[in-house]
């Protein structure tokens, strides 16, 4: 069976108890990780941040969220894996994302993209 890290257990996912020690675990991980980042959370929790602080908020807590998923369920090596694969094919996505880039910049005129449009 899959045990947990952290001192945790699968029950402790479904109680309040439980989840205020995930909580717990999360910071001092983050913590350790990127303490700057943890208080900016912590400042966060305090005063809900505006919608574009939020959402960078949220976009940097991202990998630190992966991270600590990983190490938790005790499942780094798979996630790992995944990730070298993700970034084998980076190169791809890139040459994708200019293509399609290329060709909308020659079917749309600008004043057309504009919201005002």
């Amino acid at each position: 069976m899959l045990r947990l890290r952290f001192n945790l257990s699968f029950d402790d996912l479904y109680a309040r108890d439980g989840l205020a020690r995930l909580d717990a675990a999360f910071l001092q991980f983050l913590g350790e990780a990127d303490a700057a980042l943890r208080v900016q959370l912590e400042a966060a929790r305090a005063a809900p941040p505006l919608t574009r602080q939020e959402s960078d908020l949220l976009i940097a807590l991202a990998p630190h969220v992966e991270d600590f998923l990983a190490r938790l369920f005790g499942i780094e090596a798979e996630v790992q894996a995944l990730a070298a694969r993700h970034h084998e094919l980076a190169p791809l996505y890139s040459v994708k994302r200019l293509f399609v880039q290329r060709r909308a910049l020659h079917k749309v005129k600008p004043e057309d993209a504009s919201p005002d449009g």
